[in-house]
């Protein structure tokens, strides 16, 4: 496999995913030699497109408090090894969809959503959520700047009363600004779908590509 994953079709990269997220999710608790497997299929798969290293481990970190609490928990229910397994699983499948994330733009990847017949409101909300996170994390920087050079001595006890009002007007700013951002949407033609870049069609290489990652983790599911 050589570095030409960002080539393939949306959808043979959303499918390529998905697939080996539930091979992954499908090994039964308690089961760790297929995990030999899995990570080295995983960094092979990787190794198709151009995605950094540290962004893929950072993303993968960014979930390990909710994996850990989750094997936490099964510790004392089954044991050390079925919580393992769990753990692995979370890790290997955040690390696949970051690589996903970080290789598929997002107007491809709602194109390909779309092409897979996935609910049109499940796009929708997808999309629009990636506009305005980054639309609240610009206005949270603007408030963070404007609180600093107002303030000559350290927030001490009316720290907690400064953030509450700083998150007060954080969602009015956004609310307002959500309005104008939507209206210069409309007004630009915006019809609820986000262009795609480039002409995507399935061909050979990319079902030749799906059902290759697709068997090798299935190999690597029925490892003792």
């Amino acid at each position: 496999m050589t570095n030409h994953f960002e080539q393939l079709d949306p959808r043979t990269r959303i499918l390529t995913i998905l697939g080996a997220i539930i091979i992954v999710a499908s090994t039964p608790n308690g089961t760790l030699g297929p995990f030999a497997g899995y990570g080295p299929l995983a960094l092979l798969l990787v190794s198709t497109g151009r995605a950094p290293g540290i962004y893929l481990v950072t993303r993968s970190l960014a979930v390990a408090p909710f994996v850990l609490l989750a094997a936490g928990l099964l510790v004392f229910q089954a044991g050390i090894i079925p919580a393992t397994s769990v753990a692995l699983k979370g890790f290997t499948a955040a690390f696949l969809l970051a690589f996903l994330t970080f290789t598929t733009p997002l107007s491809d990847l709602l194109w390909g959503l779309r092409h897979l017949k996935a609910p049109e409101s499940l796009n929708l909300i997808l999309g629009m959520m990636y506009r305005y996170t980054s639309l609240l994390s610009e206005e949270y920087s603007r408030l963070e700047r404007a609180r600093d050079s107002r303030t000559t001595r350290p927030l001490g006890r009316h720290r907690f009363a400064i953030y509450g009002r700083q998150f007060g007007t954080l969602i009015l700013r956004s609310w307002d600004r959500a309005e104008r951002v939507h209206a210069a949407m409309l007004s630009r033609g915006f019809t609820g779908t986000w262009p795609v870049t480039r002409e995507c069609h399935f061909g050979a290489r990319d079902a030749g590509f799906l059902l290759l990652v697709s068997a090798l983790f299935l190999g690597a599911r029925w490892l003792p």
